[in-house]
């Protein structure tokens, strides 16, 4: 029998600790002015995160030290979700980077079953290892990239360094060489018939990885997308989700869904049939 790893915990600060599960307006960047600085110092570690497991983080990275503060993109979406999905739901979580959203997820759906597509070589093996002192989460990592069809693309990291690969886009001529498949086939290849939610954040690949779903999306066997829409393809994912019969909401604070009449700029949308209950 293998012997357990063992990890050694970095203790966060116990105002830190207190402060995890309390939410209040601009929470993240109010403990990053307080602590961001000393908790810098400590780069690469293991954390007792606001998520109540443990996960490895690089506290040099401040998007690192949101994990240990709280809600990685606040409470909102995940109110929505815990309330959503069921216990048994399926979930896939494309762009799922080092599982800084997944940590959560991954816990709604203990008799499920989280997808998680992350092609980024580091970001994946990052993941991996959080995922190997986490056996209960019921994840599997697809070291892929969800697009409209089988093939070949790249994959280039644009970002600074330190944003770890949160950045990161895919291209057809230049970077890291990397798969691409269409989620209907990979789900088709597992027999699974449809997904309870579909966090959809691939930096402007959105459109093709939507097409390799088109089949799913058409017959509503994807009840909730939750997709990171920009200036430049908000509008697209609306246009194309809504011939589908999915309308665009924005989920408030404390987790209600409200039917979007004109888009921000740059938000998080949550797509649902327009036949489904809010």
């Amino acid at each position: 029998m293998a012997a357990a790893v063992r990890i050694e915990t970095t203790a966060l600060p116990i105002a830190v600790t207190w402060l995890q599960q309390a939410e209040f307006p601009h929470k993240l960047g109010i403990l990053d002015r307080i602590f961001g600085r000393s908790l810098s110092r400590r780069g690469v570690c293991w954390v007792d995160t606001a998520a109540k497991i443990l996960w490895k983080l690089d506290l040099s990275n401040s998007t690192h030290r949101w994990i240990a503060y709280g809600k990685y993109e606040g409470p909102g979406f995940l109110k929505w979700a815990s309330n959503f999905l069921p216990k048994n739901g399926i979930v896939v979580d494309s762009g799922a980077n080092i599982g800084q959203m997944l940590m959560y997820l991954a816990q709604m759906v203990p008799k499920g079953r989280v997808l998680a597509f992350e092609p980024g070589v580091k970001q994946a093996n990052w993941l991996a290892e959080c995922l190997a002192i986490n056996p209960s989460l019921p994840v599997e990592l697809i070291r892929r990239a969800l697009g409209a069809s089988t093939g070949t693309a790249f994959l280039n990291d644009d970002g600074q360094p330190n944003t770890h690969g949160g950045q990161s886009q895919i291209s057809e001529t230049t970077g890291m060489p990397i798969q691409i498949v269409p989620l209907a086939e990979e789900l088709r290849c597992r027999s699974i018939s449809g997904l309870d939610l579909w966090k959809l954040d691939i930096e402007g690949y959105e459109i093709p990885a939507l097409k390799g779903a088109h089949s799913l999306l058409e017959a509503g066997a994807i009840q909730a997308i939750y997709a990171e829409l920009h200036e430049e393809n908000g509008l697209l994912i609306r246009d194309y989700l809504a011939a589908l019969g999915y309308r665009c909401h924005l989920i408030t604070p404390n987790g209600t869904p409200r039917l979007l009449k004109e888009a921000p700029r740059h938000c998080n949308g949550l797509f649902l049939r327009s036949s489904q209950p809010k």
